[in-house]
């Protein structure tokens, strides 16, 4: 028994003995080579077979030789600015070439650039509030929106929302506006209470402090009723006060005069005698000058409200006041709407002219009219209009024109011999 123990302690000994074990293992030996083509989309990337580095590819090629049996399952490409690139590796037989393509994507930068230009140069750029240069600049940001100014002392500034895109530059290229320099004009007149205009512009009476003009040249008007209009260009100066102080010359014998309107809503326009005029200013009158001395008819209007109608005496040399209260329009109210044929003649509503055709006349109260055209050169036209609420009537006149006086017609020639030679004819047969 102690025979077939030993027996069999030595068989499991040579057993253990034959197997091969971590320690005692034996490399395959090298039966041949294999070749792997590696092909990058980009140059000089690092190749790498299971992590360990093989070389570059030049113009976007590298030939690997590898030991057949071959332990290498994965290839990587590398390469600075690009997400790397791995592929499996076919299984390498002996004297096989294989061909492998990787593609590598470039990075995708979180940032991009503002350029920022001005004319003129040397302004203040602030990227959400915050000050980063004078420009030209070029400034580096996250992909994001931001909310850019441009400033420059005695300028307008310029602002706008821009995009700056990861990897790309973004250009503004701002103009600025130069801002204008203000100066005063002080004005007095004797006598005073004299309307200023400024370059066309109500400014009010004299004595009058006119500021907020521009720097130049500026077209003067002073009127008066009595007095000879004054008109003059002078020049105002930047932040300094230029004076002007004028008498004015009275009008011997004055055959017209002014009306001054005023109008509560202010903007409303105004006519007179059916002739459009202006518009009424908050806090100045709308002065109607070289008036012809005599009544005349003044209309405001504004658009919601009922037209405001004057009849006035101008006389000469003096200003008539005209102050239009106008009251909002009503559901109560109706339109006419005149026309004429041909176009241009003025319309008379109950003897009272209102426009010249075609012409809308709103706001009028429900009632009957009498509605007169006249055109010079035409007989006058009348007719009766009603006009109820809610409602726009019309009415369309057809003007005659009025006949010229034609001569007698003169006989002929031929005509006139004709009949001589039929009385000479009478005239022989009573001979005989």
């Amino acid at each position: 028994m102690k025979k077939c123990a030993w027996f069999l302690l030595v068989l499991l000994c040579a057993a253990a003995l034959a197997s091969p074990s971590s320690a005692q293992a034996t490399t395959l030996p090298i039966q041949g080579y294999a070749w792997y083509d590696i092909y990058t989309n980009v140059d000089v990337a690092s190749i790498y077979f299971d992590g360990i580095y093989q070389g570059q590819t030049s113009s976007g090629y590298l030939p690997v030789e590898v030991s057949v049996p071959s332990s290498y399952s994965t290839v990587t490409a590398q390469r600075s600015g690009y997400n790397s690139a791995s592929a499996s590796l076919p299984y390498a037989v002996m004297d096989k070439r294989y061909s492998v393509s990787l593609t590598l994507s470039p990075l995708v930068p979180s940032y991009g650039w503002l350029n920022v230009n001005s004319v003129p140069s040397g302004a203040s750029v602030y990227v959400d509030s915050t000050y980063r240069g004078k420009t030209p600049q070029t400034i580096q940001l996250n992909h994001d929106s931001y909310f850019l100014s441009v400033e420059k002392d005695g300028y307008y500034g310029y602002q706008k929302t821009v995009y700056v895109y990861a990897g790309q530059t973004t250009y503004v290229s701002s103009t600025l506006e130069e801002k204008p320099v203000y100066g005063t004009l002080s004005v007095t007149t004797s006598p005073s209470g004299a309307y200023v205009y400024v370059d066309g512009t109500y400014k009010g009476v004299t004595p009058a402090m006119v500021g907020g003009l521009t720097e130049g040249s500026h077209f003067i008007e002073l009127t008066k009723s009595g007095y000879q209009d004054w008109t003059g260009s002078i020049r105002i100066y930047a932040k300094q006060t230029t004076y002007l102080s004028q008498a004015l010359t009275p009008v011997s014998g004055p055959t017209t005069g002014a009306i001054a309107v005023t109008s509560n809503p202010s903007y409303a326009s105004v006519s007179l005698d059916g002739v459009y005029q202006g518009q009424t200013e908050p806090g100045s009158p709308f002065i109607i000058s070289g008036v012809s001395a005599g009544t005349h008819t003044v209309m405001a209007r504004l658009t919601g409200y009922e037209d405001s109608v004057s009849s006035v005496t101008v006389n000469s040399g003096q200003t008539t006041t005209v102050e239009a209260s106008l009251v909002p329009a009503t559901a109560d109210t109706g339109a006419l709407s005149v026309s004429s044929s041909p176009t241009g003649a003025d319309v008379y509503i109950d003897n009272v002219k209102r426009g010249i055709a075609p012409v809308t006349l709103d706001a009028m109260q429900p009632g009957t009219y009498t509605v007169s055209l006249r055109l010079s050169g035409y007989s006058e036209w009348s007719g009766q209009a009603v006009v109820n609420a809610g409602a726009t009537s019309y009415v369309s006149g057809t003007l005659s024109p009025i006949p010229a006086e034609t001569p007698a017609p003169l006989i002929p020639a031929t005509a006139a011999l004709v009949l001589l030679g039929g009385l000479f004819l009478c005239a022989r047969r009573r001979e005989i």
